[in-house]
């Protein structure tokens, strides 16, 4: 198929953010990261917008960090420095068995993934920049999942199938949301 250019329609691929509200998704990955500009390190979350669900961004990516408190407590400590109260809410919010004992972190996240739930997604304006942020998780509104995942492109650039929604981590970065209102950049 033949084109020609037109100087005229040229936009930069700037990101878009997502309309502020509630939001049905699954968690694609939860995973432990240190951001390369700080060192600092946070628990990774990213959702993806269910299509089963009548709603806005369907397949979109929402991304979701839980920060390592200054100053932990004896639960933090339990979850490696974390915010276990924000690891608790997703925890309650994706169903998962109250009681239940986990020998590691990753343990627990990885039971994370592949879990619905329902997210409240707000916009944070901090140094002259508008940032997507998370502020409430509660249980799905639709526990029965008839999500069909989005073929991820190949080395091509194409869409190869995929067999699972719970992928690798996505290189975007995540916004900002530690517990204490400061930010690591």
């Amino acid at each position: 198929m033949a084109f020609r250019t037109n100087s005229s329609k040229a936009s930069e691929g700037g990101i878009s953010l997502k309309p502020e509200g509630d939001y049905e998704v699954i968690i694609d990955s939860a995973e432990t990261k240190t951001i390369q500009s700080s060192g600092k390190q946070c628990v990774s979350l990213t959702y993806i917008i269910r299509n089963d669900v009548q709603q806005p961004c369907q397949n979109g990516l929402i991304f979701n960090s839980i920060w390592k408190k200054k100053e932990p407590n004896a639960d933090d400590m339990s979850v490696d420095g974390y915010n276990f109260g924000q690891l608790m809410a997703v925890a309650a919010a994706a169903k998962l068995p109250d009681g239940k004992e986990y020998a590691s972190l990753g343990d627990f996240l990885a039971e994370l993934s592949g879990k619905p739930m329902k997210v409240h997604l707000y916009h944070d304006d901090y140094n002259g920049k508008t940032y997507e942020k998370i502020d409430l998780h509660q249980p799905t509104e639709y526990p029965e999942i008839k999500h069909k995942a989005k073929p991820k492109p190949n080395a091509a650039g194409y869409a190869a199938p995929q067999t699972s929604f719970a992928a690798a981590a996505h290189t975007a970065p995540a916004a900002p949301s530690e517990g204490d209102d400061d930010y690591p950049f």
